[in-house]
């Protein structure tokens, strides 16, 4: 049983605290040497993050040397496409590789439908990390949204600017209506395994957001997150788990990404434009150091980190994090630093 006052589901409740909360995208992962110890016994990424005692482990590395106030699962956004037959193998230096992309709307029609006992080793990842956590510290479960999934989906691979996939949307806009439906249903009931499985909080990731213009982002991602949020709130299993929602560098303004009825909403680093006020007594707000200060000297990292911490001070339900994920050229003992100066301010 989670002790009932986290630092970091006050937070997500709008609390007002004197200190806020810490935990940073991708904490783990490969800026620190016992992940790449880990690593390197796997050929495949995607392998690693099917063996949950292996997960539980990296998921703990961060909690260990950095004492966060949440834990997030270790997995990854792709293993809903994985698990509908696209066949997805990461490559060293390329990243994550589709065998079977979407190439057609025949494609969409003929994709298996979602077995969410196919990732019984992600719900059981989530078990293993929260059963070695101490109670009051939350695990957060997270899924990519439906829009992201969809657009490697129909790369079949990382992009820049992802060019198959809005060609494919221009063409097909109800072939990849049904596929972000479809999606937004298999997000849904791998959330719902992963808060059964115990996971206390939720992330989705819109890591794809950026390539949207204003229209395209509320017709092709945030409808589809709306859904999903709607979908997770009503459930009774989910209902009460706090919902944050990741969107990378949105063409929207604030008040859009309010209106997602998310629990929280995490600030991209750049987005030092976001409405505060609007959302004082809505949301709560997580954010949004630019992970690339981490590459700086102290003193400036101090700066920076002032600057966001003076900025949130007074607002009620914030958490400190970054604006986008840890990187590997980072020290771990500049994490560290950044951890221990938020804590003193």
């Amino acid at each position: 049983m989670i002790n009932s006052n986290p630092l970091f589901l006050k937070a997500l409740k709008r609390e007002q605290l004197s200190t806020p909360p810490i935990w940073y995208m991708r904490q783990a992962g490969r800026y620190m040497p016992e992940y790449r110890k880990i690593r390197s016994k796997f050929k495949n990424f995607l392998d690693m993050c099917k063996d949950p005692e292996v997960c539980c482990e990296l998921a703990l590395q961060p909690i260990e040397a950095f004492s966060l106030d949440a834990a997030i699962l270790f997995s990854d956004i792709l293993t809903i496409p994985d698990a509908l037959g696209l066949k997805v193998k990461f490559v060293e230096k390329e990243g994550p590789i589709f065998e079977n992309p979407i190439k057609s709307v025949d494609d969409v029609n003929n994709l298996i439908p979602f077995d969410p006992e196919k990732l019984s080793y992600v719900y059981k990842a989530v078990t293993n990390i929260k059963n070695a956590l101490p109670s009051y510290i939350p695990l957060i479960g997270f899924c990519g949204s439906p829009w992201t999934l969809a657009a490697y989906s129909i790369e079949g691979r990382s992009s820049k600017s992802f060019d198959k996939t809005i060609k494919f949307i221009m063409n097909n806009m109800d072939g990849a209506h049904l596929l972000l439906s479809r999606l937004t249903d298999a997000c849904f009931l791998y959330l719902r395994k992963q808060v059964q499985a115990g996971a206390d909080v939720i992330q989705i990731f819109d890591s794809w957001a950026n390539i949207l213009d204003n229209k395209q982002l509320n017709n092709l991602s945030l409808n589809y997150i709306k859904s999903l949020i709607i979908a997770l709130k009503q459930d009774p299993v989910t209902s009460k788990t706090p919902i944050i929602l990741f969107a990378r560098e949105p063409s929207c303004d604030s008040k859009t990404l309010i209106e997602t009825s998310a629990d929280c909403i995490s600030l991209y680093w750049s987005m030092n434009d976001f409405d505060i006020d609007i959302a004082r007594g809505k949301t709560a707000l997580q954010g949004n150091l630019d992970p690339k200060i981490l590459l700086e000297s102290e003193e400036v990292i101090k700066n920076e980190a002032y600057k966001i911490l003076d900025r949130f001070k007074d607002f009620p339900g914030y958490i400190f994090n970054l604006g986008h994920g840890l990187t590997p050229d980072i020290n771990p003992e500049k994490v560290k630093y950044l951890t221990e100066i938020v804590r003193e301010f």
